[in-house]
């Protein structure tokens, strides 16, 4: 059963997107929204069980791959049939030198969410280290972009 709560699920390799969910969680808390943020170690697809709306905040390594850390987690996610009566979002952090892979583990998750039904509430956000900005600072603006539309809808 649904407890109306917000989960947010991070896959990383060096740290950077567990920041990033601190400060998404800190805005969705701003705006009254409950969450828990879990590391996508080890995480079947029940995990999601108890969460409305999903946040993902992935890095992208490799030749454009989900972390280490994230792959069965995805994995299982894939072998649901549907993930309608879902909402998500992703943040997905890269690096633009890379074109040719720039954020596709983000673009994987968000493409997975939606094929599978569930419903998106913010569009795919990328993050481009290479640009300068602080992917902390940018997530949590993001978040509070949007987290007030999901109070209201909640």
């Amino acid at each position: 059963m649904s407890s109306g709560r917000t989960g947010i699920f991070v896959a990383t390799m060096t740290g950077l997107a567990s920041i990033c969910a601190e400060e998404v969680e800190t805005a969705l808390g701003n705006a009254g929204i409950a969450t828990e943020t879990l590391l996508m170690d080890g995480l079947g697809a029940d995990a999601i069980d108890d969460f409305d709306t999903i946040v993902i905040i992935s890095s992208t390594y490799g030749h454009g791959d989900i972390p280490d850390n994230g792959q069965a987690f995805y994995e299982a996610l894939s072998a649901v049939d549907s993930l309608a009566g879902k909402s998500f979002t992703v943040f997905a952090l890269g690096d633009r030198t890379y074109m040719d892979t720039f954020c596709h583990a983000g673009e994987k998750w968000d493409a997975l969410f939606a094929d599978k039904g569930a419903t998106r509430i913010a569009p795919l956000e990328r993050h481009d280290a290479s640009a300068g900005t602080l992917a902390e600072d940018e997530a949590g603006e993001w978040a509070a972009g949007w987290a007030g539309a999901l109070r209201i809808a909640a």
